[in-house]
Protein backbone atom coordinates (compact mmCIF):
# COMPACT_ATOMS: atom_id res chain seq x y z
CA UNK A 1 0.00 0.00 0.00
CA UNK A 2 2.82 2.41 0.92
CA UNK A 3 4.67 1.51 -2.29
CA UNK A 4 1.53 2.18 -4.33
CA UNK A 5 1.12 5.62 -2.73
CA UNK A 6 4.75 6.47 -3.47
CA UNK A 7 4.28 5.42 -7.11
CA UNK A 8 1.16 7.61 -7.37
CA UNK A 9 3.01 10.58 -5.91
CA UNK A 10 5.89 10.05 -8.33
CA UNK A 11 3.49 9.90 -11.28
CA UNK A 12 1.70 13.06 -10.17
CA UNK A 13 4.99 14.82 -9.70
CA UNK A 14 6.21 13.75 -13.14
CA UNK A 15 2.96 14.98 -14.73
CA UNK A 16 3.30 18.33 -12.96
CA UNK A 17 6.90 18.72 -14.15
CA UNK A 18 5.87 17.83 -17.72
CA UNK A 19 2.99 20.34 -17.67
CA UNK A 20 5.32 23.06 -16.41
CA UNK A 21 7.85 22.23 -19.14
CA UNK A 22 5.17 22.39 -21.86
CA UNK A 23 3.82 25.66 -20.47
CA UNK A 24 7.31 27.15 -20.44
CA UNK A 25 7.93 26.08 -24.05
CA UNK A 26 4.57 27.43 -25.25
CA UNK A 27 5.25 30.76 -23.62
CA UNK A 28 8.79 30.94 -24.98
CA UNK A 29 7.67 30.10 -28.52
CA UNK A 30 4.74 32.52 -28.69
CA UNK A 31 5.56 35.29 -26.21
CA UNK A 32 6.07 37.95 -28.87
CA UNK A 33 2.70 37.11 -30.51
CA UNK A 34 0.87 37.61 -27.18
CA UNK A 35 -0.14 41.24 -26.62
CA UNK A 36 -1.73 43.51 -24.08
CA UNK A 37 -4.67 45.45 -25.56
CA UNK A 38 -5.33 48.91 -24.16
CA UNK A 39 -8.29 51.25 -24.67
CA UNK A 40 -7.10 54.83 -24.24
CA UNK A 41 -9.07 58.00 -23.73
CA UNK A 42 -7.98 60.31 -26.55
CA UNK A 43 -8.13 63.48 -24.48
CA UNK A 44 -6.32 62.32 -21.35
CA UNK A 45 -4.29 59.43 -22.75
CA UNK A 46 -5.33 57.41 -19.68
CA UNK A 47 -6.27 53.74 -19.84
CA UNK A 48 -9.99 53.08 -19.87
CA UNK A 49 -9.79 49.30 -20.26
CA UNK A 50 -7.17 46.60 -20.70
CA UNK A 51 -7.19 43.03 -21.87
CA UNK A 52 -5.19 40.52 -23.84
CA UNK A 53 -4.90 39.65 -27.51
CA UNK A 54 -2.84 37.56 -29.89
CA UNK A 55 -1.51 37.75 -33.43
CA UNK A 56 -2.64 35.18 -35.96
CA UNK A 57 -0.35 33.84 -38.65
CA UNK A 58 -3.01 33.86 -41.37
CA UNK A 59 -4.70 36.24 -41.80
CA UNK A 60 -2.29 38.52 -39.97
CA UNK A 61 -4.84 40.02 -37.59
CA UNK A 62 -4.99 40.45 -33.82
CA UNK A 63 -7.77 38.68 -31.91
CA UNK A 64 -9.34 39.80 -28.63
CA UNK A 65 -12.74 39.92 -26.90
CA UNK A 66 -15.37 42.41 -28.02
CA UNK A 67 -15.92 43.46 -24.41
CA UNK A 68 -12.26 44.53 -24.18
CA UNK A 69 -12.57 47.01 -27.07
CA UNK A 70 -16.30 47.85 -26.92
CA UNK A 71 -15.77 51.49 -25.93
CA UNK A 72 -13.65 52.09 -29.03
CA UNK A 73 -16.28 50.37 -31.20
CA UNK A 74 -19.17 52.42 -29.82
CA UNK A 75 -17.34 55.74 -29.30
CA UNK A 76 -14.53 55.92 -31.89
CA UNK A 77 -14.22 59.69 -31.49
CA UNK A 78 -13.45 59.35 -27.78
CA UNK A 79 -11.29 56.21 -27.55
CA UNK A 80 -8.38 54.68 -29.41
CA UNK A 81 -6.73 51.27 -29.26
CA UNK A 82 -3.10 50.43 -28.61
CA UNK A 83 -1.14 47.22 -28.11
CA UNK A 84 1.90 46.54 -25.97
CA UNK A 85 4.18 43.56 -26.64
CA UNK A 86 6.46 41.67 -24.24
CA UNK A 87 9.28 44.17 -24.83
CA UNK A 88 6.96 47.11 -24.00
CA UNK A 89 6.88 48.27 -27.62
CA UNK A 90 3.55 49.96 -28.45
CA UNK A 91 1.53 50.37 -31.62
CA UNK A 92 -1.86 51.52 -32.90
CA UNK A 93 -4.78 49.19 -33.65
CA UNK A 94 -7.79 49.49 -35.94
CA UNK A 95 -11.04 47.56 -35.59
CA UNK A 96 -11.74 45.22 -38.51
CA UNK A 97 -14.73 43.16 -37.36
CA UNK A 98 -16.68 42.19 -34.25
CA UNK A 99 -18.93 39.33 -33.14
CA UNK A 100 -20.88 40.50 -30.08
CA UNK A 101 -22.72 37.18 -29.66
CA UNK A 102 -19.45 35.29 -29.24
CA UNK A 103 -17.61 38.27 -27.70
CA UNK A 104 -14.86 38.46 -30.35
CA UNK A 105 -13.07 41.28 -32.16
CA UNK A 106 -10.51 41.37 -34.96
CA UNK A 107 -7.94 44.19 -35.02
CA UNK A 108 -5.43 45.27 -37.64
CA UNK A 109 -1.94 46.66 -37.17
CA UNK A 110 1.48 46.55 -38.80
CA UNK A 111 2.90 44.45 -35.94
CA UNK A 112 4.98 41.40 -36.81
CA UNK A 113 5.90 38.44 -34.61
CA UNK A 114 8.53 35.75 -35.07
CA UNK A 115 5.98 32.99 -34.50
CA UNK A 116 2.31 34.03 -34.74
CA UNK A 117 -0.44 31.72 -33.48
CA UNK A 118 -2.12 29.05 -35.60
CA UNK A 119 -5.70 27.85 -35.06
CA UNK A 120 -6.28 24.21 -34.08
CA UNK A 121 -6.83 21.63 -36.80
CA UNK A 122 -9.18 19.56 -34.59
CA UNK A 123 -10.83 19.86 -31.18
CA UNK A 124 -8.99 18.44 -28.14
CA UNK A 125 -10.16 15.28 -26.42
CA UNK A 126 -11.88 15.46 -23.04
CA UNK A 127 -9.31 15.94 -20.29
CA UNK A 128 -6.55 17.20 -22.60
CA UNK A 129 -4.07 19.74 -21.27
CA UNK A 130 -4.81 23.34 -22.27
CA UNK A 131 -2.74 26.46 -21.61
CA UNK A 132 -4.39 29.86 -21.18
CA UNK A 133 -2.24 32.92 -21.87
CA UNK A 134 -2.86 36.53 -20.95
CA UNK A 135 -2.07 39.53 -18.82
CA UNK A 136 -3.93 39.19 -15.47
CA UNK A 137 -4.53 42.36 -13.45
CA UNK A 138 -1.96 44.23 -15.60
CA UNK A 139 0.83 42.23 -13.90
CA UNK A 140 2.54 40.99 -17.07
CA UNK A 141 2.07 38.15 -19.53
CA UNK A 142 1.68 34.66 -18.04
CA UNK A 143 0.60 31.14 -18.97
CA UNK A 144 -1.90 29.13 -16.88
CA UNK A 145 -2.12 25.33 -17.34
CA UNK A 146 -5.57 23.74 -17.18
CA UNK A 147 -7.85 21.07 -18.59
CA UNK A 148 -10.24 20.92 -21.56
CA UNK A 149 -13.69 19.77 -20.41
CA UNK A 150 -15.67 20.07 -23.64
CA UNK A 151 -18.50 22.48 -24.37
CA UNK A 152 -20.50 23.85 -21.46
CA UNK A 153 -23.75 21.94 -21.00
CA UNK A 154 -27.16 23.63 -21.10
CA UNK A 155 -25.79 26.68 -22.92
CA UNK A 156 -27.25 28.40 -25.98
CA UNK A 157 -23.98 30.19 -26.73
CA UNK A 158 -21.16 27.64 -27.23
CA UNK A 159 -18.50 27.99 -24.55
CA UNK A 160 -15.65 25.63 -23.64
CA UNK A 161 -15.43 24.66 -19.97
CA UNK A 162 -11.79 25.19 -18.94
CA UNK A 163 -10.46 24.11 -15.55
CA UNK A 164 -7.93 26.84 -14.88
CA UNK A 165 -7.63 30.35 -13.48
CA UNK A 166 -8.71 33.00 -16.00
CA UNK A 167 -8.30 36.30 -14.20
CA UNK A 168 -9.25 39.87 -15.03
CA UNK A 169 -7.03 41.18 -17.84
CA UNK A 170 -6.66 37.74 -19.48
CA UNK A 171 -9.85 38.32 -21.51
CA UNK A 172 -9.10 37.95 -25.21
CA UNK A 173 -5.96 35.92 -24.73
CA UNK A 174 -5.53 32.54 -26.44
CA UNK A 175 -5.98 29.10 -24.90
CA UNK A 176 -3.77 26.61 -26.72
CA UNK A 177 -3.03 22.89 -26.87
CA UNK A 178 0.41 21.38 -26.28
CA UNK A 179 1.39 22.21 -29.86
CA UNK A 180 0.59 25.88 -29.32
CA UNK A 181 -2.51 25.79 -31.55
CA UNK A 182 -5.40 28.02 -30.48
CA UNK A 183 -8.38 25.96 -29.30
CA UNK A 184 -10.30 28.86 -27.76
CA UNK A 185 -10.24 32.45 -26.56
CA UNK A 186 -10.40 33.44 -22.86
CA UNK A 187 -13.76 35.06 -22.17
CA UNK A 188 -15.00 34.60 -18.58
CA UNK A 189 -14.36 33.11 -15.16
CA UNK A 190 -16.69 31.88 -12.43
CA UNK A 191 -13.85 31.60 -9.88
CA UNK A 192 -12.41 28.48 -8.24
CA UNK A 193 -10.50 27.50 -11.40
CA UNK A 194 -13.73 27.54 -13.42
CA UNK A 195 -13.13 29.33 -16.72
CA UNK A 196 -14.83 29.63 -20.08
CA UNK A 197 -13.45 29.96 -23.59
CA UNK A 198 -14.99 30.95 -26.89
CA UNK A 199 -14.40 27.96 -29.22
CA UNK A 200 -11.97 28.49 -32.09
CA UNK A 201 -14.81 27.58 -34.51
CA UNK A 202 -16.46 30.93 -33.74
CA UNK A 203 -13.19 32.71 -34.58
CA UNK A 204 -12.93 30.85 -37.91
CA UNK A 205 -16.46 31.97 -38.84
CA UNK A 206 -15.65 35.58 -38.00
CA UNK A 207 -12.49 35.44 -40.10
CA UNK A 208 -14.55 34.29 -43.10
CA UNK A 209 -17.17 37.01 -42.69
CA UNK A 210 -17.09 39.96 -45.14
CA UNK A 211 -16.01 43.27 -43.65
CA UNK A 212 -18.90 45.47 -42.48
CA UNK A 213 -18.99 49.16 -43.43
CA UNK A 214 -21.09 50.11 -40.38
CA UNK A 215 -20.21 48.24 -37.18
CA UNK A 216 -23.35 49.30 -35.26
CA UNK A 217 -25.58 48.14 -38.10
CA UNK A 218 -23.62 44.89 -38.23
CA UNK A 219 -24.11 44.41 -34.47
CA UNK A 220 -27.84 44.98 -34.91
CA UNK A 221 -28.00 42.20 -37.53
CA UNK A 222 -25.99 39.86 -35.28
CA UNK A 223 -28.43 40.45 -32.43
CA UNK A 224 -31.47 39.92 -34.67
CA UNK A 225 -30.09 36.67 -36.10
CA UNK A 226 -29.12 35.34 -32.66
CA UNK A 227 -32.51 36.03 -31.05
CA UNK A 228 -34.33 34.51 -34.04
CA UNK A 229 -32.35 31.28 -33.65
CA UNK A 230 -33.04 31.21 -29.92
CA UNK A 231 -36.77 31.97 -30.06
CA UNK A 232 -37.43 29.65 -32.99
CA UNK A 233 -36.18 26.81 -30.79
CA UNK A 234 -38.27 27.99 -27.84
CA UNK A 235 -41.48 28.52 -29.82
CA UNK A 236 -41.19 25.22 -31.69
CA UNK A 237 -40.59 23.25 -28.48
CA UNK A 238 -43.29 21.19 -26.78
CA UNK A 239 -43.48 23.07 -23.48
CA UNK A 240 -43.57 20.71 -20.53
CA UNK A 241 -45.41 21.94 -17.43
CA UNK A 242 -45.24 20.96 -13.76
CA UNK A 243 -47.62 21.08 -10.81
CA UNK A 244 -47.36 24.31 -8.83
CA UNK A 245 -49.86 24.49 -5.94
CA UNK A 246 -53.27 24.91 -7.61
CA UNK A 247 -51.56 25.71 -10.92
CA UNK A 248 -49.44 24.24 -13.66
CA UNK A 249 -46.51 26.30 -14.97
CA UNK A 250 -43.77 25.83 -17.59
CA UNK A 251 -40.71 23.82 -16.59
CA UNK A 252 -37.40 23.53 -18.51
CA UNK A 253 -38.95 24.15 -21.92
CA UNK A 254 -35.63 23.88 -23.82
CA UNK A 255 -32.21 22.58 -22.67
CA UNK A 256 -30.71 26.06 -22.25
CA UNK A 257 -33.50 27.22 -19.91
CA UNK A 258 -32.94 25.91 -16.38
CA UNK A 259 -35.38 25.98 -13.45
CA UNK A 260 -35.24 26.14 -9.63
CA UNK A 261 -37.76 26.52 -6.83
CA UNK A 262 -38.18 27.61 -3.22
CA UNK A 263 -40.87 28.05 -0.55
CA UNK A 264 -41.38 29.27 3.00
CA UNK A 265 -43.54 26.34 4.06
CA UNK A 266 -41.24 25.51 6.98
CA UNK A 267 -41.65 29.00 8.51
CA UNK A 268 -44.73 28.73 10.72
CA UNK A 269 -44.66 32.41 11.71
CA UNK A 270 -45.22 33.71 8.15
CA UNK A 271 -48.83 34.74 7.62
CA UNK A 272 -48.63 34.14 3.85
CA UNK A 273 -47.46 30.84 2.42
CA UNK A 274 -45.29 31.41 -0.67
CA UNK A 275 -44.10 28.90 -3.24
CA UNK A 276 -41.76 30.18 -5.97
CA UNK A 277 -40.44 28.77 -9.22
CA UNK A 278 -37.80 30.43 -11.34
CA UNK A 279 -36.52 29.57 -14.84
CA UNK A 280 -33.95 31.43 -16.90
CA UNK A 281 -31.50 31.54 -19.75
CA UNK A 282 -28.86 33.48 -17.80
CA UNK A 283 -26.16 34.12 -20.39
CA UNK A 284 -25.83 37.72 -21.50
CA UNK A 285 -24.57 39.38 -24.65
CA UNK A 286 -22.30 42.23 -23.62
CA UNK A 287 -22.95 45.43 -25.58
CA UNK A 288 -21.30 47.98 -23.29
CA UNK A 289 -20.39 48.42 -19.64
CA UNK A 290 -23.92 49.76 -19.04
CA UNK A 291 -25.92 47.64 -21.50
CA UNK A 292 -26.45 43.89 -21.83
CA UNK A 293 -29.01 41.77 -23.63
CA UNK A 294 -29.97 38.19 -24.47
CA UNK A 295 -31.42 37.01 -21.14
CA UNK A 296 -34.73 35.20 -20.63
CA UNK A 297 -36.35 34.65 -17.25
CA UNK A 298 -39.71 33.31 -16.04
CA UNK A 299 -40.99 33.55 -12.47
CA UNK A 300 -44.03 32.07 -10.75
CA UNK A 301 -45.40 32.61 -7.27
CA UNK A 302 -48.32 31.03 -5.46
CA UNK A 303 -49.47 32.89 -2.36
CA UNK A 304 -51.94 31.60 0.20
CA UNK A 305 -52.98 33.61 3.28
CA UNK A 306 -53.06 32.08 6.74
CA UNK A 307 -55.52 33.97 8.93
CA UNK A 308 -55.28 37.34 7.13
CA UNK A 309 -58.30 39.52 6.39
CA UNK A 310 -58.99 39.57 2.59
CA UNK A 311 -58.04 43.26 2.39
CA UNK A 312 -54.72 42.60 4.12
CA UNK A 313 -53.99 39.75 1.74
CA UNK A 314 -54.98 41.88 -1.26
CA UNK A 315 -52.50 44.64 -0.28
CA UNK A 316 -49.67 42.13 0.13
CA UNK A 317 -50.63 40.45 -3.14
CA UNK A 318 -50.66 43.80 -4.96
CA UNK A 319 -47.23 44.66 -3.55
CA UNK A 320 -45.77 41.45 -5.03
CA UNK A 321 -47.26 42.30 -8.42
CA UNK A 322 -45.82 45.83 -8.41
CA UNK A 323 -42.22 44.57 -8.07
CA UNK A 324 -41.93 43.62 -11.75
CA UNK A 325 -38.82 44.94 -13.51
CA UNK A 326 -36.51 44.20 -16.44
CA UNK A 327 -33.86 41.52 -16.03
CA UNK A 328 -31.04 43.09 -18.05
CA UNK A 329 -28.85 46.16 -17.58
CA UNK A 330 -29.64 49.25 -19.69
CA UNK A 331 -29.53 53.03 -19.35
CA UNK A 332 -31.65 55.90 -20.67
CA UNK A 333 -29.25 56.36 -23.56
CA UNK A 334 -29.71 52.70 -24.55
CA UNK A 335 -33.46 52.09 -24.35
CA UNK A 336 -36.75 53.99 -24.35
CA UNK A 337 -39.12 53.98 -21.39
CA UNK A 338 -41.42 51.00 -21.04
CA UNK A 339 -44.81 51.39 -22.68
CA UNK A 340 -47.40 49.09 -21.14
CA UNK A 341 -50.78 47.65 -21.99
CA UNK A 342 -53.03 46.40 -19.17
CA UNK A 343 -56.05 44.16 -19.62
CA UNK A 344 -58.17 41.57 -17.88
CA UNK A 345 -57.90 38.27 -19.71
CA UNK A 346 -59.96 35.11 -19.52
CA UNK A 347 -57.87 32.24 -18.23
CA UNK A 348 -58.78 28.58 -17.84
CA UNK A 349 -62.06 27.25 -16.41
CA UNK A 350 -63.67 30.69 -16.35
CA UNK A 351 -60.94 32.21 -14.21
CA UNK A 352 -59.77 35.78 -14.82
CA UNK A 353 -56.35 37.36 -14.62
CA UNK A 354 -55.00 40.88 -14.81
CA UNK A 355 -52.16 41.02 -17.34
CA UNK A 356 -49.62 43.78 -18.02
CA UNK A 357 -47.46 43.62 -21.17
CA UNK A 358 -44.62 46.18 -21.52
CA UNK A 359 -42.10 46.98 -24.28
CA UNK A 360 -39.09 49.26 -24.45
CA UNK A 361 -37.16 49.76 -27.69
CA UNK A 362 -33.41 49.74 -28.31
CA UNK A 363 -32.30 53.18 -29.49
CA UNK A 364 -29.19 52.13 -31.43
CA UNK A 365 -30.52 48.77 -32.64
CA UNK A 366 -33.96 49.28 -34.24
CA UNK A 367 -36.35 46.34 -34.23
CA UNK A 368 -35.15 44.99 -30.87
CA UNK A 369 -37.03 45.32 -27.59
CA UNK A 370 -36.96 44.38 -23.95
CA UNK A 371 -40.21 42.82 -22.78
CA UNK A 372 -41.73 42.58 -19.30
CA UNK A 373 -44.97 40.70 -18.67
CA UNK A 374 -46.87 39.92 -15.49
CA UNK A 375 -50.19 38.23 -14.89
CA UNK A 376 -52.04 37.76 -11.61
CA UNK A 377 -55.13 35.67 -10.92
CA UNK A 378 -58.19 37.58 -9.68
CA UNK A 379 -61.35 36.98 -7.63
CA UNK A 380 -59.76 35.14 -4.72
CA UNK A 381 -59.78 36.46 -1.16
CA UNK A 382 -57.04 34.27 0.27
CA UNK A 383 -54.76 32.97 -2.51
CA UNK A 384 -53.42 33.85 -5.93
CA UNK A 385 -50.98 32.86 -8.68
CA UNK A 386 -48.56 35.38 -10.22
CA UNK A 387 -46.70 34.59 -13.44
CA UNK A 388 -44.02 36.83 -14.87
CA UNK A 389 -41.41 36.84 -17.64
CA UNK A 390 -38.82 39.19 -19.10
CA UNK A 391 -37.11 38.95 -22.47
CA UNK A 392 -34.05 41.00 -23.43
CA UNK A 393 -33.37 41.91 -27.06
CA UNK A 394 -36.22 40.35 -29.02
CA UNK A 395 -38.34 41.34 -32.03
CA UNK A 396 -41.91 42.38 -31.29
CA UNK A 397 -43.45 39.52 -33.29
CA UNK A 398 -41.35 36.97 -31.41
CA UNK A 399 -42.31 38.60 -28.09
CA UNK A 400 -46.03 38.37 -28.91
CA UNK A 401 -45.68 34.72 -29.97
CA UNK A 402 -43.82 33.94 -26.72
CA UNK A 403 -46.55 35.69 -24.72
CA UNK A 404 -49.28 33.59 -26.32
CA UNK A 405 -47.40 30.37 -25.61
CA UNK A 406 -46.66 31.46 -22.05
CA UNK A 407 -50.31 32.27 -21.34
CA UNK A 408 -51.43 28.90 -22.70
CA UNK A 409 -48.91 27.08 -20.51
CA UNK A 410 -49.89 28.74 -17.20
CA UNK A 411 -53.15 27.30 -15.84
CA UNK A 412 -54.78 27.13 -12.40
CA UNK A 413 -57.92 25.94 -10.70
CA UNK A 414 -58.84 27.14 -7.20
Amino acid sequence: MILRCWMLLLLLGAASVQAAAVAEKVFADYADALLQIKVLDKNSGAKSAIGSGFLLAEPRLIVTNYHVVSEAVLFPDKYQLEFLNKDQAAGQLQIVAVDVVNDLALLASDYQAVKPFQIQSQAPVQGAAVYSLGNPHDLGLIVVPGTYNGLQKHSFYPRIHFTGAINSGMSGGPAVNEQGEVIGINVASAGNDLGFLVPADALLKLLQKPKADDLKQDIQQQLLQSQRRMFEQILQADWKTKAFGPARVPDEVVPFVRCWGSSNLEKDKDDIKRVNAFCNQPEEIFLSNEFSTGRIEMQFEWQQAKGLHPLQFFRRYQNSISQMNADNKAGEEDVSRFRCDTQVVQANAGQQAKAVFCLRSYKDYPGLYDVAYISASLDQSHQGVISHFTLAGVEKEMALAFTRKFREAVTWQF
